[in-house]
C-alpha cells in the first residue's frame, strides 16, 4: 500500500472516534467502531485515518496499537446538547482539517461540509416504536433531517436501510449496507471455561441466557414468562447478563418474579461471556427491533443455540442457523425452545449451523467494504 492520499503525512479519512469515550462505549455503536478500526488495521488502512475526539478528553485505550492519531477535537457537552450542537461543532472541527473525508458514526453529521461525508446509521427505533417520548423524537429530528444531505450512508442491515428510505427520505442509491463483523473474541469456549465460568456465578442449574441492556424493546418480560413456562417440566433458571444502568430496578423486579430461578449477573467480561454462551441451554433474544441484533451473531458464534422473534433485521443475521419464531408469540417462542430441549442432535445441529453462518461475517470483510464507499465518494482508490 502507498502513502496517505493528498500528500505526505496527510491522513485523508477523519471517523468521528468520540463514542468510545462516553455511554456508548459499552453499547453497540462502541462494538461497531472497535470492530471496524480493527478491520481496518487488519487491510491496511489504519494509517489513512485520524480520530475525531472530544476536547480535553483522554485518548480511549481502544485507540492503542492501532495505528491511528487524532486529528480534530470538538467541545463536550452534556449529552442532548451535544446532539443538537454537533452539526455546528463537527462543521467547525472540519473547516481548515486536511482529511478529504468525514464518517459520523453517531449522530455528528455537519450541517454543512466541504469534504465528501459519510454517515453510519445504525438503526432509526426512536422513530419506529411506542415508548420513546416525543421529546426524544424531537431531539434525533434534526439529525434525521440531515440524512439526505450525506454523501453515502452506510447501514448494517437491509431492514435499517429501508427505514432510511421510508422514514428519513434518503436517496436508496446512497444506501450502502454493510454488516457487522464477528470479533475472533467470540468463538467456542473450552469446557473447562464453561465449567469455570458457571462455578463463579453460581449457576448449579442449566440456564436460559439473555444478553444486553434491557430497555423495554429487548423484551425481558418475553424471557421471564417463557422461563416461567419452561419451568413446568424443566428445572431452568433465567440467566442476564448486561449493564442495565437506568433499567435496573425494573430488570430486577421482573426477575425476581422468579424467586431464586432469575438471576442478574451485571457487566461481565468478554471471557466470562464467551463462556456463559457456550454453557447456556438456549440464548434467547425476544427483541422487537434491531438495526443488526450483534448478541444474536455473537451468540452463534461461540456455539450456542438461538432463539428469537422474526422482525427487523434477525432474519439477516439468523441465516437458517438461529430459531425465529413470530415477533411477539410467547407461545411459539415457548414450544421452539421446548422442542430443542426434548431433540439434543437438533440442538447440535443448530450449533453447527450457527458457527458455519457467523464465520461469514468478519470485521476484515465490513472494513473493505466501509473503504469502498469512501472510495466511491472521493472518486479514487485509497487501497
Amino acid at each position: 500500500m502507498g502513502g496517505p492520499a493528498g500528500g505526505s503525512g496527510m491522513r485523508p479519512v477523519l471517523i468521528d472516534a468520540r463514542p468510545l469515550g462516553g455511554d456508548s462505549a459499552s453499547r453497540g455503536i462502541g462494538t461497531y467502531l472497535r470492530g471496524l478500526l480493527d478491520g481496518m488495521a487488519g487491510i491496511g488502512f489504519a494509517t489513512q485515518v485520524a480520530v475525531l475526539l472530544g476536547r480535553g478528553a483522554p485518548e480511549p485505550d481502544d485507540l492503542a496499537g492501532r495505528g491511528l492519531e487524532v486529528g480534530a477535537r470538538t467541545p463536550r457537552l452534556e449529552r442532548r446538547a451535544q446532539v443538537l450542537a454537533d452539526p455546528y461543532l463537527t462543521a467547525r472541527a472540519l473547516r481548515g482539517n486536511p482529511a478529504r473525508l468525514y464518517h459520523a458514526v453517531e449522530y455528528g453529521q455537519p450541517r454543512r461540509a466541504a469534504i465528501p461525508v459519510v454517515v453510519t446509521v445504525h438503526d432509526l427505533i426512536p422513530f419506529l416504536l411506542p415508548g420513546y417520548s416525543w421529546r426524544s423524537r424531537l431531539l434525533r429530528r434534526p439529525g434525521l433531517r440531515l440524512l439526505r444531505r450525506a454523501d453515502a450512508i452506510i447501514a448494517p442491515s437491509g431492514a435499517t436501510a429501508r427505514d432510511c428510505i421510508r422514514i428519513a427520505g434518503v436517496d436508496p442509491e446512497r444506501i450502502h449496507v454493510i454488516p457487522h463483523g464477528l470479533s475472533p473474541r467470540y468463538r467456542p469456549a473450552p469446557p473447562e471455561a464453561v465449567e469455570a465460568a458457571r462455578a463463579r456465578f453460581g449457576l448449579r442449574r442449566p440456564y436460559l441466557l439473555g444478553v444486553g441492556t434491557f430497555e423495554p424493546r429487548k423484551g425481558l418480560p418475553h424471557l421471564v414468562e417463557v422461563t416461567r413456562r419452561l419451568r413446568r417440566d424443566h428445572d431452568m433458571d433465567l440467566v442476564v447478563a448486561g449493564q442495565q444502568g437506568l433499567f435496573e430496578p425494573a430488570v430486577r423486579a421482573q426477575l425476581a418474579t422468579l424467586g431464586d430461578h432469575g438471576r442478574e449477573l451485571g457487566f461481565v467480561e468478554t471471557a466470562d461471556l464467551v463462556a456463559l454462551f457456550g454453557g447456556a441451554a438456549a440464548f434467547v433474544f425476544p427483541s422487537a427491533y434491531e438495526g443488526f441484533g450483534l448478541p444474536l451473531l455473537e451468540a452463534m458464534g461461540c456455539g450456542a443455540v438461538a432463539v428469537g422473534f422474526q422482525n427487523s433485521s434477525l432474519p439477516e443475521v439468523a441465516g437458517e442457523a438461529a430459531v425465529l419464531v413470530p415477533n411477539g408469540d410467547e407461545v411459539a417462542l415457548h414450544a421452539a425452545l421446548e422442542r430443542l430441549l426434548a431433540d439434543p442432535d437438533e440442538a447440535a445441529r443448530r450449533r453447527r449451523l450457527g458457527l458455519e453462518h457467523a464465520a461469514g461475517f468478519t470485521w476484515a470483510a465490513s472494513a473493505r467494504s466501509t473503504v469502498a464507499v469512501y472510495e466511491a465518494a472521493l472518486g479514487e482508490p485509497l487501497l
